[in-house]
């Protein structure tokens, strides 16, 4: 079946960067009707004007949520856990199992969310910002079977941010929340430190900016489609008394391997945490 055809009656609640990625991808198909729950003002009427989603003119988040989330098949919670822990008594008022629910929330699990929602299924997500442009990796997870007439717009939802992956054991998603949901921030952080080096070796912005964005770009397409894993590619480009050798050398000699694992477990660590706020 084609996903591009399947009708979709969908509500996002939170219009943030994360639901605004969603809202893009599923408003490709006029055929998806979608409403949108979200308490910021200036958020709804930008996301009134840039989508033809209905955004609901009422001031009471509860109200917005009692009258349009019976007519949804699809809730999206695309808030952060400390606003769930505030709107997750008056969703339980309204949703029902004849719904899916799909959370996009850094740590809180399946089961947190079906008892705190009243509800005996839902769909863990951890997407992550690339998402925005339709270039985003979502791993998923689901606490039972889903029945046979939401798989397909489960499918479309998740596609509208990219590929994406099911996984079997929840603890993953955790893991993943660790690598691919804040995984962007670590690329980021080193474009940054990048382009700090560029300025004080005398590299032109706007320069150093392209070289930068087209050596992250050009390094993972390498990846992707060569047979050889990180380390052999890493090999490649490190000539013995050459200049990716003494980078290398220097940023081992101070520790940033040891910084980089570090980083990621405290960010796992994080994750698991959070279930407990």
């Amino acid at each position: 079946m084609d996903l591009a055809s399947v009708k979709l009656k969908i509500l996002v609640i939170g219009g943030g960067r994360m639901g605004n990625a969603f809202i893009e991808g599923l408003s490709h198909s006029a055929e998806n009707q979608i409403h949108v729950v979200e308490p910021n003002s200036s958020v709804k009427a930008k996301l009134k004007i840039d989508f033809d989603v209905t955004v609901s003119n009422y001031d009471d988040p509860e109200k917005q949520m009692g009258e349009i989330i019976p007519l949804c098949e699809y809730v999206l919670l695309c808030v952060k856990p400390q606003v769930f822990n505030k709107i997750k008594k008056t969703l339980k008022n309204f949703l029902s199992d004849n719904q899916i629910v799909i959370s996009i929330m850094a740590g809180i699990s399946t089961d947190n969310l079906c008892e705190g929602l009243g509800i005996k299924n839902v769909i863990r997500v951890m997407p992550n910002t690339p998402g925005q442009i339709g270039k985003g990796i979502s791993v998923w997870y689901k606490k039972n079977k889903i029945d046979f007439k939401f798989e397909e717009g489960i499918n479309n939802i998740l596609s509208a941010l990219g590929e994406f992956e099911e996984v079997y054991e929840e603890e993953i998603i955790d893991k993943a929340t660790a690598i691919s949901g804040s995984g962007p921030g670590y690329i980021f952080y080193f474009m940054e430190l990048m382009l700090k080096s560029c300025k004080e070796i005398g590299i032109d912005e706007n320069l150093s900016k392209k070289l930068i964005i087209k050596t992250f770009l050009g390094s993972a397409e390498l990846a992707k489609f060569s047979e050889k894993d990180f380390e052999e590619l890493k090999k490649e480009v490190t000539s013995p008394n050459g200049t990716t050798e003494a980078g290398l050398k220097t940023m081992t000699e101070n520790n940033l391997g040891n910084a980089i694992i570090l980083g990621i477990k405290s960010a796992y660590k994080r994750a698991r945490e959070l279930n407990n706020d």
